[in-house]
């Protein structure tokens, strides 16, 4: 049932009770998903909330959308699993040695901004200094893996950092100006994500993900980057080595 008083938006409610349906065996891969104008009059909401809860189960591959045909379940797909130590700094090129598919960038926004005062702090720097402000997903395939939100270091050394950059390597860029990446300072925690990234990562509920504040050093423990990084937790087991 639908509960139009809840904190939880309708279409992720609607949603919700499709992707139960179909975890339960009522639905089954081949078969046809109602459509938006039935699932409008059924809930009693417009089609675009209809279209909107279809629209985030063809993201997560749940569904698909067949021309002139209507929307029908997917058959099941081994699920991408990775191995994440919380207590190593890894590239994207060493988390994807454990998958056949190598982990691809996807630049989202770009843009120099002064340094707002937290993250001149952090990044010890004066407020006011430039700083590239950037948003990326890391995919595997067309899955989305993980959400990164940035600031990092402008002047003097990165001045000529380039979309094309961001979307193949940021690390082979930091090595083509002679930097090398020496580790990061993380603070984990569990949050609820804004409607942003759940989107973007196709999250099939509200409910908190893992997210990593890292402060990236180079060498001389020099800090160049800060970042809120976003797991996806569907496709991600965390390892942590705790010695006595």
């Amino acid at each position: 049932m639908i509960d139009k008083h809840s904190h939880v938006p309708i279409y992720l409610q609607i949603e919700r009770i499709l992707t139960e349906q179909i975890e339960a065996g009522d639905l089954h891969p081949g078969d046809p998903i109602p459509s938006e104008t039935v699932l409008a009059a059924q809930y009693q909401v417009s089609r675009m909330t209809a279209r909107k809860a279809v629209d985030y189960l063809v993201r997560q591959g749940v569904v698909e959308r067949l021309r002139g045909r209507g929307t029908f379940i997917c058959e099941r797909k081994q699920e991408l699993k990775i191995a994440l130590p919380l207590d190593k700094h890894l590239t994207s090129s060493e988390v994807a040695d454990s998958l056949n598919s190598p982990i691809r960038n996807k630049l989202l926004y770009l843009e120099k901004v002064k340094a707002p005062k937290h993250i001149a702090k952090e990044l010890a720097i004066a407020e006011g200094d430039w700083v590239w402000f950037m948003k990326r997903l890391r995919m595997v395939g067309n899955v989305p893996f993980v959400f990164e939100s940035s600031h990092m270091l402008a002047d003097p050394w990165f001045s000529d950092l380039t979309p094309d950059d961001l979307n193949n390597s940021k690390y082979s860029y930091l090595e083509k100006k002679g930097k090398s990446v020496q580790g990061s300072q993380k603070q984990i925690r569990a949050e609820l994500p804004s409607e942003e990234i759940r989107e973007l990562l196709g999250l099939r509920r509200d409910e908190p993900v893992l997210c990593a504040h890292s402060v990236a050093l180079l060498e001389h423990d020099v800090r160049f980057e800060v970042s809120d990084i976003y797991y996806n937790q569907e496709h991600y087991t965390f390892t942590l080595n705790a010695q006595r």
